[in-house]
């Protein structure tokens, strides 16, 4: 599903899941996501707070299968944070025992995986 309709409902699915505490990291490129949030002082609490004001006008690409084949809607954005725009993709996996959450990549825009 893509589109505006798409984002809203991502987003819809997305906000309760960081409220339950079902959004984790598991980041594609550690080192990548990892030293970027390091270099600019942020912690995985700071990511949640800024993913929590993720909004339509920030999407960027998705929702869309997963690249590498396991179920889950993956949707990216573009976030502005101090003088560059952050790059944040999502996963969101609907599960039998309920929906599960994964930052797949947070760091500064242009440094795609």
């Amino acid at each position: 599903m893509d589109g505006t309709l798409g984002v809203q409902i991502f987003l819809s699915r997305l906000k309760p899941l960081l409220e339950a505490g079902k959004l984790v990291f598991q980041p594609r490129n550690r080192r990548k996501t990892w030293e970027f949030m390091l270099a600019e002082g942020l912690t995985a609490e700071d990511a949640y707070e800024i993913i929590a004001h993720l909004k339509c006008e920030h999407h960027h690409r998705g929702p869309e299968d997963d690249h590498d084949g396991t179920p889950g809607a993956v949707c990216s954005f573009k976030y502005p944070y101090k003088s560059i725009f952050l790059y944040i993709k999502i996963k969101i996996v609907i599960g039998e025992t309920g929906d599960s959450g994964a930052v797949l990549s947070f760091h500064d825009e242009g440094n795609y995986e």
